[in-house]
Formats: C-alpha cells, structure tokens, sequence
C-alpha cells in the first residue's frame, strides 16, 4: 500500500470485511468507478451489489466523462442504479466513464465534526530506562601450583 493510504473496513452486510481506499472527504462518502455504452442513445448502469450495500441509494452524485461524440448526456437517478440519457431524444452508441459517490450506510458522519486531540496515556510516557555500563572483564584465575617433583 501506498505511503499515507487511507483505508477502512467496513462490515459488509455478508458478514465478511471489505477494505476500501479513502479519499478526504468532509463527510463519510464511499465511490465506484466504471464504464458503459450508450444503446441508441441509453445506458442502464446498475449500482455494483457489493458497493451499494455499503452505501446509500438516495442522493448519490455521478460525473460522466464522454469518450465520444454525442449530444451530450445526462443522469436520471434510482434506487439500485442510474440511466444515462443522450439530451435531445439523440441516438448514438457513444462509450462513456462515471464515477458514482455515494454516503456510507453504516455511520452518521457529521460535516467536518470537531475533534478532540487524544490525550497521550501517561504510563506509554515513562522514560525508557538508561543502558547499562557493559561489566568489566574478569581476570583471568590464577593457576594452581604444580606438585613438585622430588
């Protein structure tokens, strides 16, 4: 993972963990990215399962990005998903990309809520002790005295 990554895990109504990267947001939003084609100048883009059951399904914003030539498009909103239109009736086969960003079902999340800087736990502060001074060599004993011969 990338240096500063953000990340959450979050409770997947599966009863599994799923891990979701996180931008800064000033409220809780998840967001999913995709592609589609226009069929005569529509597209039906379903939420992905996995996602929508992580988020909520009113109110969520899309951005399009036309990767072709159309009269321009727009975004009629549901539930599970969203259609994208060509404006004025048009019929074309263009490809588009949208990014959807969604609130996140399982927290409130306040608009930038105020927060306390936690207070350090003061027993996670003590000063760590001084090393020891290494002990000194011993010296060596002194050897015993040999029987003499006589």
């Amino acid at each position: 993972m990338a240096s500063g990554a953000k990340l959450a895990a979050v409770p997947h109504p599966d009863g599994t963990l799923r891990r979701l990267y996180c931008q800064e947001s000033p409220e809780p939003f998840f967001e999913d990215f995709g592609e589609a084609k226009l069929v005569n100048g529509r597209a039906e883009v379903k939420l992905e399962a996995d996602f929508a059951a992580l988020v909520r399904g009113d109110g969520y914003q899309v951005f399009l990005t036309e990767y072709g030539d159309s009269g321009g498009l727009f975004v009629a909103r549901g539930q599970a998903g969203f259609e994208v239109r060509e404006k004025k009736g048009g019929t074309s086969g263009s490809a588009f990309g949208y990014r959807v960003v969604a609130r996140r079902k399982d927290i409130p999340g306040p608009r930038l809520e105020k927060v306390e800087r936690p207070q350090p736990i003061k027993e996670l502060l003590k000063p760590p002790e001084p090393p020891k001074p290494p002990e000194p060599p011993k010296a060596p004993e002194p050897a015993a005295p040999r029987p003499s011969a006589s």
